[in-house]
């Protein structure tokens, strides 16, 4: 966590303000500005815990992982535990913002979730939420956990409820504003999430499916059937994702983002690198500038 603070990313914590109790807060963004300063959001984070935004007035740019979003009223964008993410000019617009930590979500919700959420997705568009009751979602959210009423306990407790049912409206809805026809099997879901878990350590197909008791060939059939990737292309993009990151957020030498990675040889890294980013690693660092 200290290498991250000085070399670029910034982890950050979720504590809540005095008065505030429970895994979950909901609160817009005018008011997390006033309440933690512009200073708080300047720079590369990486949180540890779950942002949900959604816009209610003026134009938000949010940068996650490489990608930057043009948020409108009505858009949503949910950054998840361990993203890599900048903050636009909060000053631009307002927003409800929702934020929770990992345990905040049931478990039963969680098991619903990981198999609906399509590939992690950060952003959905207000156009495909029209139809959908997100907007009543989010304001019933805010409404439990700032109700002075409840007893504390039950009001984390009914706001963790109010969490899930948006949690869960929003993943069931597809790009196109339609609910998917079908979910991905445990095997695959599982396979994603052990490739997140381990990948720092092994980035060959047959250790995974060793450890999840499957063949390679059905970990490559569920990727290509879900993803349109190898298992292998699912490995690698994680790994070059993590590779980004540190080139650009941080001054690691490469050597050392190399050992990071599990690569026992800087020019294996180089090598690797290069072939699947199209790029070798100097060369994206000076090509991507640091957020």
């Amino acid at each position: 966590m200290a290498n991250e603070r000085q070399n670029g990313i910034r982890p950050v914590h979720y504590t809540p303000p005095e008065g505030v109790s429970g895994t979950v807060e909901a609160l817009s963004v005018r008011e997390l500005l006033a309440r933690a300063g512009p200073a708080e959001f300047t720079g590369t984070q990486r949180l540890s815990f779950d942002v949900l935004i959604r816009v209610t007035e003026g134009v938000a740019t949010h940068t996650v992982d490489f990608t930057e979003y043009a948020l409108q009223p009505g858009d949503v964008l949910w950054m998840r535990t361990g993203q890599v993410h900048q903050w636009g000019d909060l000053t631009a617009y307002d927003a409800t913002v929702v934020m929770f930590i990992t345990d905040a979500v049931f478990a039963s919700t969680h098991e619903a979730l990981r198999s609906t959420v399509a590939a992690g997705r950060n952003h959905w568009a207000a156009s495909a939420l029209a139809p959908t009751g997100l907007e009543r979602a989010f304001r019933h959210v805010v409404d439990l956990a700032s109700n002075p009423v409840l007893r504390p306990d039950l009001r984390d407790l009914a706001t963790r409820h109010a969490l899930a049912a948006t949690l869960v409206e929003l993943a069931a809805t597809e790009p196109g504003g339609e609910l998917p026809q079908a979910v991905p099997p445990d095997a695959f879901v599982w396979f994603r999430e052990l490739i997140e878990s381990d990948f720092h350590q092994t980035r060959q197909v047959a250790a995974y499916a060793e450890r999840l008791g499957y063949s390679s060939r059905t970990l490559n059939r569920l990727a290509h059937e879900w993803t349109g990737l190898s298992a292998k292309e699912l490995i690698d993009e994680r790994v070059v994702l993590e590779a980004k990151r540190a080139l650009v957020h941080t001054d690691l030498p490469v050597a050392a983002i190399a050992e990071e990675l599990g690569f026992d040889d800087p020019s294996n890294f180089s090598s690797y690198f290069t072939h699947r980013a199209g790029i070798t690693p100097g060369r994206f660092r000076e090509q991507c500038p640091r957020g």
